[in-house]
């Protein structure tokens, strides 16, 4: 099997948060495990609207867990880290490898650069202009420089940005010959129902991210973000993604 053969892609239905982030973990330690060099491309959504906390977060002054209790929002722990999230009509993607010909270990940063050009081209398939930018925005608001905040309203390196606002968010972990990087791509966002959950004011939101239908002003599925995405990282890296349809069966 050569380099190219070595990409597999996974169109993942629904699930649960903890089911979700199982399965990217699962398929991370089984990578860090695996003799064979292989990257798994996995897309995926969530059955009820969930918040995800970074690894090491507490759920105190993170989210507003009364109102998730309230409304049965599920808050979940990512075995990435990163900021808290609020999943909700989105696609995620997981980018899972132990395969040193397309991704170098040793630099973190270039391996998020390398993820962001394979989501900016499906991105911009859709019709949508983004700018990647490089290096890590100084944000001027008082309220991020002193309390917690969302992954979406935090500065971060290689971000894809529409309008000026983030139209991804990446977390990362790293094992010692394998890592997972996974991600929101918001399709619609119901912003008052996300600062709610996350406890920060609306319009801080709004300021800070922007959904793939509010960037094109009309509605997008799942399906056409999916097909464009799998083809914005076959055209970047120039592999055929091979479809699996169980991503922990390797």
């Amino acid at each position: 099997m050569n380099y190219c053969d070595r990409w597999f892609f996974v169109a993942d239905s629904p699930k649960s948060g903890i089911e979700n982030m199982r399965i990217d973990l699962a398929l991370l330690n089984n990578l860090e495990k695996c003799s064979e060099r292989m990257t798994f491309l996995r897309f995926y959504d969530w059955n009820v609207p969930t918040v995800s906390l970074g690894k090491h977060q507490q759920i105190e002054g993170t989210v507003d867990f009364h109102y998730c209790q309230k409304f049965e929002i599920p808050v979940v722990h990512r075995p990435t880290g990163g900021q808290a999230v609020f999943h909700d009509c989105e696609l995620t993607y997981s980018v899972v490898s132990n395969d040193p010909h397309w991704f170098p270990f040793s630099s973190i940063r270039e391996t998020y650069r390398l993820i962001a050009v394979g989501l900016q081209k499906g991105i911009e398939r859709l019709g949508i202009s983004t700018q990647l930018v490089g290096s890590v925005r100084k944000s001027e608001s008082l309220f991020v420089k002193q309390h917690a905040v969302p992954c979406f309203v935090t500065p971060s390196r290689c971000e894809i940005l529409c309008e000026g606002r983030k139209i991804v968010g990446s977390a990362q972990r790293r094992l010692k010959r394998s890592f997972l990087q996974h991600g929101s791509i918001p399709l619609q966002v119901n912003y008052s129902r996300m600062a709610s959950s996350l406890g920060v004011p609306e319009e801080l939101l709004r300021m800070s991210l922007i959904s793939v239908s509010e960037a094109l002003g009309r509605v997008v599925n799942w399906q056409t973000v999916c097909e464009a995405l799998k083809i914005g990282f076959e055209q970047t890296f120039q592999v055929k993604l091979h479809m699996k349809e169980f991503a922990e069966d390797i």
